[in-house]
């Protein structure tokens, strides 16, 4: 699909370890990034905009968080980050159980400026078509948000940062559906169309892997339930 990317899934039925389940043979300096979004919040069942009004996780939202600190209790990591809004700070601190989690505001949700808070259910499906237009332009700043680019170039600031402190290793950042397309869009060299097309959903974990020399390594665990994307 993405030139200089290997895309490989792993479907998710136990822990996740670095010898078992992941990616084998890694060089000297290599820096594997865990990408995982928030878990559930009553606005994503109910599919409202969240964008950065800060929703807390749901009840369904902390059961995927802990199923996901169950998948990676194996994992050494070196750092662990979050955003600063709730539903991301929570995930990470239950996936954390007690280890430091960090939050930068750089990687907080894309800000939907006058389009948080509505719906997109269907109940009105001009709102729907003209969310799906304007959110597709990446210079659109959203009636007083912020567009994909301001989003994205404060994201590349907080990868820079992470990086700088993380040449290799392992790391766990919990984003945001559009953050985290965004963090995929600077660490494999994406267009703004191919980020665009990227949807995790809250169960859904990535693992980029960063080696000298080689073409980053997508992976990308799958729940049982999303086995039709294998």
């Amino acid at each position: 699909m993405l030139r200089r990317l290997l895309v490989l899934a792993l479907v998710a039925e136990t822990t996740v370890t670095a010898c078992a389940h992941g990616p084998r043979g890694t060089s000297q300096g290599t820096l594997r990034i865990y990408l995982a979004r928030h878990g559930q919040t009553e606005w994503n069942a109910k599919q409202r905009i969240q964008g950065g009004t800060d929703v807390p996780l749901n009840d369904t939202g902390r059961r995927q968080a802990q199923d996901l600190a169950a998948r990676l209790q194996a994992v050494d990591f070196d750092g662990i980050y979050s955003s600063a809004l709730r539903r991301s700070r929570e995930t990470a601190e239950i996936v954390a159980g007690g280890r430091p989690v960090e939050s930068l505001q750089q990687l907080n949700e894309q800000s939907c400026g006058g389009f948080e808070g509505k719906y997109l259910d269907g109940r009105d499906s001009v709102l729907v078509k003209e969310f799906a237009r304007r959110s597709a332009d990446a210079e659109d700043t959203m009636d007083g948000g912020e567009s994909v680019n301001q989003h994205f170039a404060r994201v590349k600031k907080a990868l820079e940062t992470i990086r700088s402190r993380h040449p290799s290793g392992q790391i766990l950042i919990v984003g945001h559906g559009g953050t985290n397309a965004q963090i995929l869009r600077a660490l494999l060299h994406l267009s703004a169309e191919q980020a665009h097309g990227i949807h995790q959903a809250n169960t859904e974990l990535y693992l980029i892997e960063l080696s000298p020399g080689r073409d980053p390594m997508l992976w990308k665990l799958i729940p049982p339930a999303n086995l039709n994307e294998l």
